[in-house]
């Protein structure tokens, strides 16, 4: 222990007598093990810990399914799941849920609060239990039982201060009062953002009535049930279903997959390419630090040589030099931890898109294991160039004056070739990927939404049922609401509709064209269904193809109209005219004729997915409660903002202003499965380059170092400063090609990973290889121009008297 404490001491002492140079390599390192480490947690927590749930691995998620119409994952008709939990052997238990929210009104500011409706048997199935109170019972679920809540901890302590006599408090909310009945525990994870439970009421009488799919199912498997075997019963049920009720089930299947695949499927792409990207980075910083070892080896011959005269073993040599290498990476490595914790904080504040399990995100001992070894591996890398040299064992040469007169042998000059090579190609691997995810956001930027998107503000409002439970009244609040909007100075226009595009709000059903022949049960035509009042599409800019749009003469007891999409007008009635045309429209208008009056433009639901069929409802006919205003501004629309909000309370105090943000906003933030992996590597990328250019850097400027007295003997013989500056940057440039080449190469293949997240470009797209490879040479030039200008300017008779 003593001997090591001793080569730690005298490491120590030599990183001290060089701050520039350790300085330098302990930053790489922070950065190199910092983004690793970073990203190790996460992956390690979203995508390789178990669910956090009793016996998790048992736990699945089962949905419906249409290959017809390409859906793998769709909600479930809740009907349909009272018929698996009745019929399914494979399963200890079968729970559903669908979405719900409230407004508090309790307290000075109301709050919408959002909240899953689930079966009693919910927790059984997850294997939780409250920490406070109960949960609920199978009469509490009926249709015209009371409406009782289970509180989440987070809501529990932000919004009613950990009250222990919370159980059997009346909660006020605008739909009327709730009784708090429990209180899950910290631990206990919900299956999303919801923050309270309350009871899904179902009702085992009315399963006739098949009309809809709105809910989830989760189940736990039974004792030596397999997923495989689970499949195959389900399979079954489907099909029994399907003949028992043709005209909701004909065409549609159930899938079962494992609640941790399921959860983590959109995020599983992104989180491996995000690792194989910091691996990269971590390599590349073992190369460029691992040189630039080698190149303080060479230059300490010396030093290894005079040691080795005065008696010390090879072992003595290599084994302090070994204690620097770890030294330089245990420091390197714990101010990685201190980036790493940083890099967490801003992940889970962050909440990026489409990865589930965010506030599971943090570091623990397993990470911190994993990182005592990456950086006891990192020690060892860096240490390796300089060992596989032979250095110590073959600088007893520099006492006879070769120090400072060569470059090193002729091996070890290609082998920190080889390591500046290594380092470029990995980052040009890094930088293609990048520069093909800019591509991608740039031609998903290009394309047109289908409305004008400047200047305009939304806010959403829920309005309560117990105040505005039909059509009518629904419109008067919009109607009145939209009238106080339209008196703010600035505001141009103002419409509403239920879900605003671009904001992964959607419904959808089937219609039938009654001037059309019948399709088969399960073959009809499917379209989102929108409900609009009659100033929605001026306000949005949202262009009239042909007929009219919706008047306020458009009420509750006049003819059913509906206005169509151009996209929905031209696969139904290719050859004539939709106008007049009608419909029946399995979500509200099965049984009734529905007239379409006008053709609109194709509004897209989400950027890259073709316009898809479209349904308007008028308000007054349909009415829903809870719709998006759009508000058309002269100026800056986020300024409206605080008039809005005072609107919105004159208006009625208890209904809270909701997801207020500008349409460019939305625009943004529905690329963000994008964009987010797009500037993730090409922070990446960035970072590897730069580290890559150093690297050349430092191999250059110690060769022109080394070569002092050859440049000088050059310039004297003739040689003008001009071709001396060509020799070095040919040197640089020929390394920096050949790392481009092998890069591209390599980054041709990798970039197949990333074809999900590519819009419209090729994983080989030219005009991604020609920009990478133009930039890398730039980069690759400006690292060689410096150390080229150096020996330019070397004094030849100072380098002739240079030993």
């Amino acid at each position: 222990m003593e001997s090591v404490l001793q080569d730690l001491r005298q490491a120590g002492r030599a990183l001290r007598k060089s701050p520039l140079f350790t300085g330098l390599a302990v930053a790489t390192l922070a950065l190199g093990i910092g983004s690793t480490a970073t990203i190790l947690t996460v992956v390690d927590r979203v995508l390789l810990r178990p669910l956090p749930y009793r016996d998790s691995q048992a736990l699945v998620k089962v949905w419906e399914k249409n290959d017809g119409r390409q859906f793998e994952r769709n909600i479930v008709n809740p009907q349909n799941f009272l018929d698996w939990r009745d019929r399914a052997k494979s399963f200890s238990g079968l729970a559903s849920y669908t979405w719900s929210s409230m407004v508090m009104t309790d307290g000075d500011v109301p709050e919408r609060v959002l909240g899953r409706s689930v079966t009693p048997d919910m927790f059984a199935v997850l294997g939780a239990s409250p920490a406070l109170g109960r949960t609920f019972t199978d009469a509490e679920a009926l249709p015209n039982a009371p409406k009782l809540i289970v509180l989440s901890d987070g809501l529990w302590r932000r919004r009613f201060g950990a009250d222990a006599n919370i159980i059997g408090r009346v909660v006020h909310t605008s739909d009327g009062a709730a009784t708090v009945i429990g209180v899950m525990p910290r631990t206990f994870r919900p299956l999303g953002t919801e923050e309270y439970w309350d009871a899904f009421k179902l009702d085992p009488a009315q399963r006739a009535e098949r009309r809809g799919r709105y809910a989830m199912v989760v189940g736990r498997l039974a004792p030596g049930v397999t997923v495989e075997r689970a499949q195959q019963e389900m399979d079954g049920i489907a099909k029994s279903l399907e003949k028992e009720n043709p005209l909701s089930d004909a065409g549609w299947g159930i899938s079962v997959f494992p609640m941790r695949d399921d959860t983590v499927q959109d995020a599983r792409t992104v989180l491996w390419m995000t690792f194989g990207a910091v691996s990269l980075v971590l390599l590349i910083t073992c190369a460029n630090v691992g040189n630039l070892m080698l190149t303080r080896a060479l230059a300490r011959g010396r030093e290894a040589a005079v040691r080795t005269a005065l008696g010390a073993t090879r072992w003595r040599l290599a084994r302090q030099w070994l204690a620097e290498n770890l030294l330089l990476a245990g420091i390197g490595g714990a101010l990685g931890l201190v980036l790493a914790t940083w890099g967490i904080a801003f992940i889970v504040q962050a909440q990026p898109a489409n990865v589930p399990r965010v506030h599971e995100i943090a570091m623990d001992g397993r990470i911190f294991i994993g990182v005592a070894l990456i950086t006891m591996t990192v020690g060892l890398l860096i240490a390796m160039p300089a060992a596989l040299q032979g250095t110590g064992a073959r600088l007893a040469a520099a006492l006879h004056g070769e120090t400072g007169r060569t470059a090193g042998s002729a091996r070890t000059s290609r082998f920190r070739s080889v390591l500046v090579v290594a380092q470029m190609s990995l980052a040009v691997t890094l930088l293609f990927g990048a520069g093909l995810l800019v591509r991608s956001i740039a031609r998903l930027s290009a394309v047109e939404p289908g409305f004008d998107p400047q200047n305009v503000l939304s806010v959403q409002v829920g309005m309560p049922d117990t105040k505005y439970p039909d059509a009518a009244r629904q419109t008067a609040f919009v109607s009145e609401l939209e009238a106080r909007l339209a008196a703010i100075p600035g505001v141009r226009a103002v419409g509403a509709v239920n879900f605003l595009p671009l904001t992964g709000m959607d419904a959808a059903t089937s219609f039938v064209p009654l001037d059309r022949p019948a399709p088969s049960a399960g073959q009809e035509p499917v379209a989102a269904i929108r409900i609009a009042d009659p100033r929605y599409f001026d306000a949005m800019h949202v262009r009239l193809v042909r007929g009219r749009l919706f008047t306020d003469a458009d009420r509750e007891k006049t003819l059913p109209v509906v206005v169509v999409s151009d996209a929905l007008a031209r696969r139904t009635w290719p050859d004539a005219d939709p106008v007049g045309k009608e419909l029946t429209i399995s979500w509200t208008h099965a049984d009734q004729h529905v007239t379409v009056i006008g053709v609109v433009a194709d509004v897209r639901v989400e950027l890259d997915v073709d316009p898809r069929m479209t349904i308007y409802y008028p308000i007054a006919q349909q009415g829903s409660g809870y719709m998006a205003l759009v508000m058309r501004a002269d100026a800056d629309p986020a300024a409206l903002a605080p008039a809005v909000r005072a609107a919105i309370h004159a208006q009625d105090p208890a209904i809270p202003p909701e997801d207020m943000a500008t349409m460019t906003t939305w625009i943004t933030r529905s690329m963000a499965d994008r964009r987010d992996p797009m500037i993730l590597l090409s922070v990446f990328a960035v970072l590897a380059v730069t580290i890559a250019a150093v690297g050349v850097y430092a191999v250059l400027s110690f060769g022109v170092a080394q070569r002092t007295r050859e440049i000088g003997v050059r310039i004297a013989l003739g040689a003008l400063p001009s071709a001396v500056i060509r020799m070095v940057l040919r040197d640089g440039l020929r390394l920096a090609i050949a790392g481009i080449a092998i890069g591209l190469v390599v980054g041709a293949f990798a970039s197949r990973a990333l074809s999900k997240l590519l819009y419209q470009v090729s994983p080989g797209d030219p005009l991604a290889l020609a920009g990478v490879t133009v930039l890398l040479i730039i980069v690759a030039l400006l690292a060689t121009w410096l150390p080229a200008r150096r020996a330019a300017r070397v004094d030849p008779m100072v380098a002739l008297r240079t030993e």
